[in-house]
Parts: structure tokens; C-alpha cells; sequence
């Protein structure tokens, strides 16, 4: 048995002694992360490889010069326990840390149930039927943002598959591995908005109102101007204007600027 699925059995015992624990892949190979489930209870595990993630190699030399990316595994783990630590204490929802083994870089989360901010992207990107949970969700990320950085740290990966959200519109953020001090807040901005937009062929009414829900969000705790101003420069564009169409950047941008 792989050391990762020893280390994760282990941990999730200890969370919920007795019975059966299985541990089953989920996502890309290049993910680690694991469904872990012990009797009726549900876990996330994650382990952070040493190896050249696919996933980073390929944004880190994309964003060369915009953003710089950790591909060391114990760096990344670090980051995420130690962010998330931080964020909870502050309130913000994040994946409570049930376990972890920093031997074999694995950490065990409590499981979130709800949909990945993406899949609700896409669904009102088909049929505009923007309802109340996808407006709480969007606004509620925005605030998320806003306290994270009045905190002096960023969270680095913002794409809109690591936010969860529940039946009520509640988000919590999931990945916090490339968390760091300082960094770069306005590329957490950017990367969130201009990639929630690559699924739309252009900028309508509901993307519109959901870039408006994002930044009233973000401006409503401890969120600046000067940062969503930030986000619309064009080495931000520079680094979406391959998965989102242009006119989608430039809806985007114009309310940024408008901020």
C-alpha cells in the first residue's frame, strides 16, 4: 500500500475510531486529493508531492513576470495549514483541518458538500437564471477576498473550482496551497473574475451582474479600489486572453475600472 493511503487511513482513524475507512482518488492525477470515507463520515485528504505539478509548471511559465507560483510540496503544505489556521480564526469558511502527518505531507479536511462555484458558472451561463444562491455565493467570495487581503496575505489559486457552495449560497474556499504573505492580491481578483468569464462568449447582463455581486462583496468589508483598479491592468489580460474571449475581458475590466 502506497505510504499516502497509510498515512491517510491512519489520520481518519484517529478522527473517527472503529469501522471501515476507504480512500478513493478524485480529480486529476495531478490533484492528490482523495475522497476518504469512514463508516457514514466523509473526509477530504490531501497529499502535496514534490514532484513538478503539471498544473503549476504550466501557470508558472504562462505567468512568468505576473505571478509566481510554489511547486514545492512541503511549502505548499505549509501554506495551507498554516493559512487556513489564520482564515478560521478570522471566520472565514475554509475546510477545518481534521489531521495531518507532515511525515508523508498529507493533511485530512472535514468534507464540504455543495457545488463547485464553476458548475454554477456554467449552468447560468447556458440559462441566465442568476437566482439568489448564485448571487450570495458571489458576493460572499468577493468578501472572502477582501478580508484575505486586509490580512496582508493572498490566496494565489482563485479559480472558481476552489470555492464550494451549499443549498443557501454559502462558499467556503478550498485550496489555500499557494496562500502566501503579501503576494499579489489583485491576481486573486483577476484570476477568479476573468476565469469565471471564460464561460461565456460575451459580456451580457448576467455576467455583468455577477461581476457587480463580486465587487460589492469585495468592497463591502475591507476590500480597496486600488486593488479591483489593479486587476483590470493588461498583464492580467495578457495572461486570460487564452481562455476567455476578448470581449468578456474588456466587460470585466470596464467595471473594475469603474470601481
Amino acid at each position: 500500500m502506497p505510504e499516502a493511503y497509510r498515512s491517510i487511513i491512519k489520520l481518519a482513524r484517529e478522527a473517527h475510531p472503529g469501522g471501515r475507512v476507504s480512500v478513493q482518488r478524485i480529480g486529476s492525477l495531478v490533484n492528490d486529493v482523495f475522497l476518504v470515507e469512514a463508516d457514514s463520515e466523509k473526509f477530504v485528504a490531501k497529499q502535496y508531492t514534490n514532484w513538478l505539478s503539471l498544473k503549476w509548471l504550466t501557470l508558472s511559465i504562462y505567468g512568468i513576470g505576473s505571478v509566481n507560483f510554489s511547486i514545492s510540496g512541503r511549502k505548499r503544505m505549509e501554506a495551507e495549514f498554516g493559512v487556513n489556521r489564520l482564515l478560521s480564526d478570522q471566520g472565514v469558511r475554509v475546510r477545518r483541518v481534521v489531521g495531518v502527518d507532515f511525515s508523508s505531507r498529507v493533511i485530512l479536511f472535514s468534507y464540504v458538500p455543495g457545488d463547485e462555484f464553476s458548475r454554477l458558472m456554467r449552468k447560468v451561463a447556458k440559462a441566465p437564471d442568476f437566482d439568489d444562491r448564485e448571487k450570495l455565493a458571489t458576493f460572499s467570495i468577493g468578501e472572502t477576498m477582501a478580508v484575505t487581503h486586509s490580512m496582508d496575505l493572498s490566496i494565489g489559486d482563485t479559480r472558481p473550482d476552489n470555492f464550494i457552495v451549499d443549498r443557501k449560497g454559502e462558499s467556503t474556499l478550498l485550496d489555500l496551497e499557494q496562500a502566501k504573505r503579501g503576494g499579489d492580491p489583485a491576481w486573486d481578483v483577476a484570476e477568479f473574475l476573468y476565469f469565471s468569464g471564460h464561460y461565456w462568449l460575451s459580456y451580457n447582463k448576467t455576467l455583468a451582474r455577477i461581476t457587480d455581486e463580486f465587487v460589492n462583496g469585495y468592497l463591502n468589508v475591507h476590500g480597496t479600489k486600488a486593488i479591483l483598479r489593479y486587476a483590470a491592468s493588461a498583464r492580467y489580460l495578457r495572461l486570460f486572453s487564452i481562455w476567455t474571449p476578448p470581449f468578456v475581458l474588456s466587460g470585466i475590466r470596464h467595471r473594475l475600472l469603474k470601481a
